[in-house]
């Protein structure tokens, strides 16, 4: 129950001895499943040849998380947290989202579409984080898709929203952007409150009305390290790619950072926080413990 969240991922969720769970009590504010569309259910795993029919993302995520939600909103009536489905999964801070980010593995506008069903629960509940038109609400839980996630299927719809683009951090740039000069004060994240992103904003592409992150793998962002090192150049290659994220008030995340050795990970870990990097992608849970890396830095 005292668990403060830390801006950490938890990659391939499910490997853990106790998906989900773990990855809360150790704080992490996002969760990681690959889902596969067969026999239409959305089964959980890293290859076909893991997948078994009882480890399904209703059974692993969804259904945990509507059980961890109505026990954390059964006294919502009393302080401060006044309205079903407000207070989140962090006893610590119920102001808190947390992602869940589904990597699409089969075809995408059929698993989009399981996907979109299979959420029902958690959008009648009101616990999901949502478009409206004109405003972004911060819920209790927000889905991101990645993989095969088809954006014209996300984008679709523009008056309503709930399932989230995880945008390509190396690509953001479109014809028909804005300027990109500096990072945007045009929008703010408020849980439960209705907040506008201004005009200029929701010209891009990928905004916050339809994506969530902009994500890449850390090679293809920074490029192979020499020397178990980053250079003066990568680390100004990754800052690049997080201000033009900044810029579309999107959350910057890296992918397949390097795990070996343990100071070159601190040190990669380090400097995507100095740049401003929203979360660290991670595997080991202990170091999130462990470290200082829970610590929200400016």
């Amino acid at each position: 129950r005292n668990v403060i969240p830390v801006p950490c991922h938890s990659h391939n969720d499910y490997w853990r001895r106790t998906p989900l769970y773990a990855a809360l009590a150790s704080g992490c504010i996002s969760v990681e499943a690959d889902v596969w569309l067969f026999d239409d259910d959305l089964l959980v795993g890293h290859d076909i040849g893991s997948l078994t029919r009882d480890v399904t993302l209703e059974s692993v995520y969804l259904e945990p998380l509507q059980q961890v939600l109505r026990v954390m909103n059964a006294n919502s009536q009393v302080g401060n947290v006044s309205s079903v489905g407000k207070h989140g999964v962090f006893n610590v801070d119920p102001n808190q989202t947390l992602v869940l980010l589904v990597d699409l593995k089969t075809s995408g506008h059929e698993t989009y579409a399981k996907l979109d069903r299979q959420l029902q629960g958690l959008r009648d509940a009101q616990w999901l984080t949502h478009w409206n038109g004109t405003h972004r609400v911060e819920k209790a839980i927000t889905i991101v898709a990645s993989g095969n996630a088809p954006f014209d299927l996300i984008a679709a719809n523009d008056s309503y929203r709930d399932i989230f683009f995880d945008a390509p951090l190396t690509s953001l740039a479109f014809d028909g952007d804005p300027a990109v000069s500096t990072p945007t004060s045009g929008f703010q994240t408020a849980h439960g409150n209705l907040v506008r992103p201004d005009s200029d904003l929701l010209r891009f592409k990928y905004n916050p009305s339809n994506s969530w992150y902009a994500s890449t793998n850390f090679k293809a962002g920074g490029g192979i390290l020499s020397n178990f090192a980053i250079t003066a150049a990568q680390r100004k290659k990754l800052a690049d790619h997080v201000r033009m994220a900044e810029a579309r008030a999107l959350v910057p995340r890296y992918w397949g950072t390097p795990r070996w050795p343990r100071n070159l990970r601190d040190q990669i870990w380090e400097v995507l926080l100095q740049e401003g990097v929203g979360i660290l992608n991670v595997d080991d849970l202990r170091a999130v413990r462990k470290g200082s890396w829970g610590r929200w830095r400016k």
